[in-house]
Parts: structure tokens; C-alpha cells; sequence
């Protein structure tokens, strides 16, 4: 961590000259390149966040700076998502919860990439709860999904052999682990192939800390961090994500606990249960069983953190696994 923040630090450094770069290009405007820098952060996965105010108020625009290889092919991946995105005229006015890209580069070897400013803030889960924001951020993922939504074959490679190989990439599980993999993989292909399903674009981390707020409004006023979104996929990925990940924020249990006791009882609380009742597009139009969906989200979810951990077999990622893997396939 501290030689991330070294890192950090060096790379906050040189917003000046990126800025005269974007601006030299022609891709910046002129009131973002006499910006100055209001306050820098680094998130968890390696990635640094600027933000610039032109004025002294509230931030105008926003450099993120990549100091990992993994934070820099994720910088690449949310670029292409949101230039998508923006230039899907389906979504209309609702592109305005996303951040436009405004200029993107590198200087002195620090990729970057500028972006407009969202208004709002960010929450916790129990201001969330207080405030009664899981429907608002449900409904507003829900817009995205029937925007974009297209009939789709199945697609078993990725869907379900992609994940089940990055899964496999930190080395060979224990024996009757392997042997549960082996049966999931064959339960959801059995599920999958051969049929037709409504899948459109997803955010793909959609959980209440990367949603943003105004007072008094239920709804967001923005979304960030598209890293990890994708089209065509399954709208389930986006509503259980919103549904474990605020379960998970509230109790402090791992993910693999919370999808083991939900295969196990079925028992949805109630307000979770009347969200499902109106966003569950896969029950609506019978493509899926519940535990299929269930399972599909929970096989995204682990693949994309297997993926994310660089360090191949270490104790931490092998714990985790643990946890979060061996503890779903084991419950099967």
C-alpha cells in the first residue's frame, strides 16, 4: 500500500502536464484545462482518482491514473464501456447518470483518462437502508437493462467455461471440489444451452458504494465504476449484486456465505423478495430457475475477483477461495 501511494502521488504530480496534453490534442475543454486539483484518492484495486474544480466549488471533472497494470487494463475496459454507452442513442437522457470520457493518454509513460464530474455523493449501507435506496437503484439499473435488451442465444463459453476457467487459473482444487465444479458446470450447461434469453448491457459491480446520491432524492444521480460492465449479459448479474453486496455490507459475512444459505433456504426477506417481484426479468419470461440465476451471478462474481488477483496461489487469494468459492460448490 505505501508504495501504491507513492505511486499516487507521483502520478497526481503530473495532472498539470496532462492536462496541457489533453488540451494540445484538442479534446479538452478550455475551463478543464485552468482546473485545479481539489483532492486525489486511490482506490482498493490500484486505481488513483483526481479530482479538479475550475472554481473552487464542487469538482468539475475528474483524472483517473492508473497505478497497477491491472487498475490500467480496467481503465481501458470502463473507457470502451462508457464511449459505448454514451453512443447508444436507446439510453437517451439516462446517459446523464454515467461520466462523459473526455480525454484520454499518456505522459511521461501514466496512462490517464479525464472525465466529466458526476453530482451527488457516495452512501454507506446503512444510510442506504435508512433512506429506503435499494428500490431507486433497482429501478434505475432496470431502465439500462430494458434499453438495450435483445434476444440472445445461450452462450455457455461465456457465461460459464470462461469463468470456470479463470476459477481453475490459481491451480487445481481439492479432489471433491473439483468433482462439484465439474457437476455445476454440467447443471448449467444443461440450463443454458440451447435457448434463447433477454440480455442487454450491465453495469456488472452494481452495489450501492458505487452509486451516487443528492439529498432527498431516492434515485442516483450518477454510476461509476464501469470497469467491469458488458454486453450482451444477463440482467440477473446487476439485481443480486445490488441485493448480496448490501446483504453482505449490513451483516459483514463473505459472499460465498450469504449465495450458500440462500441455495440452501430460498428465504428472501421480504423487501428483497417484493424487488424481485418486479425486477427478476428472468422469472418473468421463465428462462431461468432462481438457482440457476443465483448460481450464474455467484460464477460471474468469483471469476472476475480470480481475475483480478495477480498473485497466483497466495495464502490471501487461497483464503478467499475458501471462503467464497469452495463454501458455494461444497453446499451443492
Amino acid at each position: 500500500m505505501i508504495e501504491r501511494r507513492r505511486r499516487l502521488a507521483e502520478a497526481a504530480a503530473l495532472v498539470p502536464r496532462i492536462l496541457a496534453d489533453a488540451h494540445a490534442a484538442g479534446t479538452l475543454p478550455a475551463a478543464v484545462r485552468r482546473s485545479l486539483v481539489a483532492d486525489a484518492r486511490l482506490t482498493s484495486t490500484g486505481m488513483g482518482i483526481v479530482m479538479l474544480t475550475a472554481d473552487g466549488g464542487r469538482p468539475s471533472s475528474v483524472v483517473k491514473l492508473p497505478v497497477t497494470a491491472a487498475a490500467a487494463r480496467g481503465l481501458a475496459r470502463e473507457g470502451a464501456a462508457m464511449t459505448a454507452l454514451h453512443a447508444d442513442a436507446r439510453l437517451d437522457g439516462w446517459r446523464a447518470l454515467l461520466a462523459r470520457p473526455l480525454a484520454s493518454g499518456s505522459v511521461l509513460g501514466q496512462a490517464y483518462r479525464v472525465d466529466s464530474a458526476l453530482s451527488g455523493r457516495s452512501v454507506d449501507a446503512g444510510e442506504a437502508g435508512r433512506r429506503g435506496l435499494q428500490d431507486g437503484a433497482a429501478e434505475t439499473i432496470h431502465l439500462l437493462h430494458q434499453a438495450t435488451a435483445t434476444r440472445v442465444a445461450g452462450d455457455v463459453e461465456r457465461w460459464i467455461d470462461a469463468p470456470v476457467r479463470d476459477l481453475a487459473r490459481h491451480g487445481p482444487p481439492p479432489p471433491f471440489i473439483a468433482t462439484r465444479m465439474r457437476r455445476l458446470r454440467e447443471e448449467l450447461h444443461e440450463a443454458v444451452a440451447g435457448r434463447d434469453f433477454s440480455a442487454g448491457w450491465i453495469h456488472g459491480d452494481y452495489w450501492i458504494g458505487n452509486l451516487l446520491f443528492e439529498e432527498a432524492r431516492e434515485r442516483p444521480a450518477g454510476i461509476v465504476d464501469w470497469e467491469a460492465a458488458a454486453a450482451p449479459e444477463l440482467a440477473v448479474h446487476d439485481v443480486l449484486h445490488l441485493l448480496v453486496s448490501t446483504r453482505r455490507e449490513a451483516s459483514g459475512e463473505q459472499m460465498g456465505t450469504i449465495v450458500r444459505e440462500q441455495l440452501r433456504h430460498w428465504s428472501w426477506p421480504l423487501r428483497e423478495r417484493r424487488l424481485l417481484e418486479r425486477y427478476a426479468t428472468w422469472r418473468h419470461d421463465g428462462s431461468l430457475s432462481d438457482r440457476h440465476a443465483l448460481l450464474l451471478y455467484w460464477l460471474r462474481q468469483v471469476a472476475m475477483e480470480a481475475r483480478q488477483r495477480s498473485r497466483i496461489g497466495g495464502l490471501r487469494y487461497r483464503l478467499w477461495e475458501a471462503r467464497n468459492v469452495h463454501v458455494v460448490l461444497a453446499a451443492l
